[in-house]
């Protein structure tokens, strides 16, 4: 078989590509799981279309290794008839036979997931199973074009022992419950999902049903142990959906389902069925910041979706974002504004040892991208948008920037693009400032105070960044005034006078600006 010519289009340095070849449009997984063993035992069908003429395509997708961890492929089908294939370098290339343009394989697999379905025990000692596939993880347990990019339908057919239950993207169709050991569980997805957040989920769960919201389902999946508590917690999910529903738009998908799991991350916002931390839950709410940042990914990550990782932010920093629009919602403008406060300090950590812009494509491993920068920062520059913008303004760009790429895919530039079409001018200067340049204003500043005047000198110690700073004039009178400064250039001087004389001075008391303060 020749395999000779280029298939794909690297995406990353560590080799997961983006196929040239062909767009998935569904991928169907009936899967065996059992008690015995960690081995899985798949079907898949996989619906593409052609992209091009050639008639032989690849899928992401690992093979065996020497630790007896991968997948081994079984046959490949199409038509019933037996495809040439190879599965080498985790990368599985099928021949196809036909000219048609939309084409249907399927494929035959077993093997003991190294990584992306994470099967072992929760920390009371009971056996789960758990998909966690961000950020390309995906290809470790199904065959796949592992980008977020390449979004696709996902239907799941679990068979699992009876006494678990399972949860999936999509909406429950049916449960068989002929066999004699085993239960199927039939999900399907109305919606195009990618791969970073397909899952399944499986223990023995004690579920609940909280209130539903503009006729979303929301429930609680948690294990056994401590189930109060983890309800407990879980319960806010209903009014985070409400608010996030009636800020941004309609929710995306057919249900919300609120999942404890023994998974990587604290939180994994996969479309409708987030999975969080078995040891987040814990009774005391102390999570619901968590909460709100899984939901809010429900609309910005998983259905208007990054086009490439550089583009991160616009799934990180709006969830990072949006979960503290929803802390001033509920707990107020102080709470608001210390947080963004410590967010600020964290960006001016981060950036000490690691500079780089908010879009960054010098990355090594994705996992470098989950830092300061797409997360605090992105918050930031949106927060920073927001004040510039207007309440109103903002709000409406959210939602036509959400209502453009709904099921979809975005970048950076897209973003701009409708804050340009809302407001009717340039943000040019605003998004090549903070979001396609590095750094944030290193302030240097020096207040001279002479009875009712003050004069400041103001430098810029590393570049010129162009910002509004506002100075709280704290008078000996016991009033304050609040004076802004234009600051475009290194070295400014500005002068105010003042209805008494000046106390002491406070940079930023509104908390509006990225920036850092140097002694």
């Amino acid at each position: 078989m020749k395999l000779l010519y280029i298939l794909f289009l690297c995406a990353f340095p560590f080799g997961i590509a983006i196929s040239q070849n062909i767009d998935v449009k569904k991928y169907t997984i009936y899967i065996e799981l059992n008690d015995e063993t960690d081995e899985i035992w798949v079907k898949e069908i996989i619906n593409f279309d052609r992209l091009n003429e050639e008639k032989e395509f690849a899928l992401d997708f690992v093979n065996l290794k020497s630790n007896g961890k991968g997948m081994v492929v079984d046959t490949v089908h199409q038509n019933n008839e037996y495809n040439e294939f190879e599965h080498i370098n985790d990368s599985l290339f099928i021949q196809t036979y036909n000219n048609d343009i939309n084409q249907n394989v399927t494929i035959y697999y077993h093997g003991i997931p190294n990584d992306g379905l994470i099967i072992g025990e929760n920390k009371f000692g009971d056996r789960t199973f758990f998909g966690d596939n961000w950020p390309n993880r995906a290809h470790h347990w199904f065959a796949c074009v592992d980008h977020p990019s390449d979004k696709a339908l996902i239907e799941y057919h679990v068979t699992v022992p009876k006494k678990y239950k399972v949860i999936a993207n999509g909406s429950l169709k049916s449960i068989d419950t002929t066999m004699q050991n085993y239960n199927m569980f039939h999900y399907n997805s109305s919606h195009e999902l990618p791969t970073k957040v397909m899952v399944i989920g499986v223990a023995d769960f004690k579920t609940k049903e909280f209130e539903s919201v503009y006729n979303t389902p929301v429930s609680g999946w948690v294990y056994k142990n401590q189930a109060s508590k983890a309800l407990y917690d879980l319960e806010l999910a209903s009014q985070v959906l409400n608010f996030f529903i009636d800020y941004i738009g309609p929710y995306p998908y057919e249900k919300l389902a609120n999942v404890q799991s023994t998974t990587r991350y604290g939180g994994m916002e996969n479309a409708g069925c987030i999975f969080y931390d078995e040891d987040a839950l814990n009774g005391t709410r102390s999570s619901e910041s968590l909460i709100a940042h899984e939901i809010a990914h429900q609309w910005f990550g998983n259905s208007a979706s990054e086009e490439d990782w550089e583009h991160i932010w616009l799934s990180e920093g709006f969830a990072t974002y949006f979960a503290n629009l929803y802390l001033k919602q509920i707990k107020g403008e102080k709470i608001f504004l210390n947080q963004m406060e410590s967010d600020r300090q964290r960006v001016v950590s981060f950036y000490k040892n690691f500079k780089s812009p908010l879009v960054d494509s010098n990355y090594v491993d994705l996992e470098d991208l989950l830092n300061p920068n797409s997360y605090q920062k992105g918050s930031w520059v949106l927060h920073m948008l927001r004040l510039q913008l207007s309440d109103s303004l903002f709000r409406e760009s959210i939602r036509k920037y959400y209502d453009d790429f709904k099921y979809g895919n975005a970048n950076s530039k897209d973003f701009q693009s409708v804050i340009e079409t809302v407001t009717g001018k340039e943000w040019d200067d605003f998004f090549n400032q903070w979001v396609f340049s590095e750094g944030h204003p290193q302030i240097k500043i020096e207040g001279k105070i002479s009875n009712s005047k003050i004069v400041f000198e103001v430098r810029q110690t590393n570049q010129a960044f162009e910002f509004p700073l506002t100075i709280r004039l704290n008078l000996t009178n016991g009033t304050y005034e609040d004076v802004q400064l234009l600051i475009s250039d290194l070295k400014q001087n500005f002068t105010f006078q003042t209805k008494s004389k000046v106390k002491n001075y406070l940079l930023d008391p509104k908390v509006e600006l990225l920036f850092e303060q140097v002694k």
